[in-house]
This record gives C-alpha cells, sequence and structure tokens, in this order.
C-alpha cells in the first residue's frame, strides 16, 4: 500500500512538473530572453524564451533541440527556408516568429505545436497555407504580410481562437477576400485594397 501511494505521489509530482513548462501569457510576457545560444545552453531546462534574430542563419542550430522547455522563439531576419523535423519535439511552443526568412512554404513542424498562440512568418516567400494549419486550435494571431500567398485551404477554419490575421501587400482578388473571411468569421483579417485578378 505504502509504495502504491508512493508511486501515485511521483505520478502526480511528474504531471505536474510536465504541466509547468507551459507558462502563462503573464509570465511569457516578462521572463528573461536570451539572446546568446551560448549562454541558454547552460541552463537549458530554465530558457523558455530566447532569440536567434539577425543572426544570418541559413538552418536552426541543432542545440536548440536541447531546449525543451521553449515557449517562445524569434528567428526573424535570418536566411532560414526550412525547420529541421525535430522541432516539433518543442511542444510548449506558444509565440513563434520567422519574418524577414526565405520560406517558401509552412514548416510541418509548426503544425504540431499545439499550445501556438501567436505565428509571425511575414515577408517571406510563403506560396499557401497547409490545410494541417486547421490544427492549430490555440492559434490568436496570424501575422503573413506581404508574402506570396495564393492558396488558402478551407481546413484553416479549424483554427477556432484566432482572432487577427495580417494579410497586406498580398494581392487577392474580392472574390478570394470574401471566401477567405467567411471562413474565419470571427477574426479581424487585414487586406489591402483587392486586384482585379482577372475577375
Amino acid at each position: 500500500m505504502n509504495l502504491r501511494k508512493l508511486l501515485l505521489l511521483v505520478t502526480v509530482v511528474l504531471a505536474t512538473a510536465a504541466s509547468a513548462q507551459l507558462l502563462s501569457q503573464t509570465t511569457l510576457d516578462t521572463i528573461r530572453t536570451f539572446r546568446s545560444l551560448e549562454s541558454a545552453l547552460k541552463d537549458p531546462d530554465n530558457v523558455y524564451r530566447l532569440d536567434l534574430s539577425h543572426q544570418k542563419l541559413k538552418e536552426v542550430p541543432e542545440e536548440v533541440r536541447q531546449l525543451k522547455n521553449l515557449n517562445a522563439l524569434d528567428l526573424g531576419r535570418n536566411k532560414l527556408k526550412d525547420l529541421p523535423g525535430w522541432m516539433n519535439e518543442l511542444r510548449y511552443m506558444q509565440e513563434f516568429s520567422a519574418g524577414r526568412n526565405k520560406f517558401t512554404a509552412v514548416p510541418n513542424s509548426i503544425c504540431q505545436w499545439k499550445n501556438l498562440k501567436r505565428l509571425d512568418l511575414h515577408q517571406n516567400e510563403i506560396e499557401g497555407l497547409s490545410a494541417c494549419m486547421g490544427n492549430l486550435k490555440e492559434l490568436f494571431s496570424l501575422d503573413l504580410w506581404s508574402n506570396d500567398l495564393g492558396d488558402f485551404p478551407d481546413e484553416i477554419s479549424g483554427m477556432k481562437a484566432l482572432r487577427f490575421m495580417d494579410l497586406r501587400v498580398i494581392q487577392f482578388s474580392q472574390g478570394e477576400m470574401d471566401r477567405i473571411s467567411s471562413l474565419l468569421p470571427s477574426v479581424k483579417i487585414y487586406f489591402s485594397q483587392p486586384c482585379n485578378c482577372g475577375e
């Protein structure tokens, strides 16, 4: 009986520790931002926010994989074309920014981040959204301005928590703008003026 109680206690402690890695928005907004991978790796379990922007990165350093508790990652203003598959292991990711890179598609790893609330991929070369983005049930804000978007699958209507989406500096016909708006009726969508686009 004592062993059973001990096992139950260990299970509860482990479950609590695991859930504690997902920070509240208030905590995430005020926690330290590491701006160097070298300093972050000195205490990897206590790194929740990392900024590797402006580093001329062509790929995400493998060492980031050690930061299992990352809740926010900024990879903006680099030269990235894709994300490595192992990034879907960063299961506590709530905020991800990779604006001003060279993505032509939304990396599949992003669709695995079930806790993602803010996604910023502005000024890339993204041609369309993946249907798997409909799985991002917690996503609140999506910034895609100044991409080459042409494909908006119906599945994006699954992003039920979405409230803001920036699609400025992207040429859509009025018909496509209306279709996107109908898929996401609760979302404030920022469009540029529609083009004629053969209509």
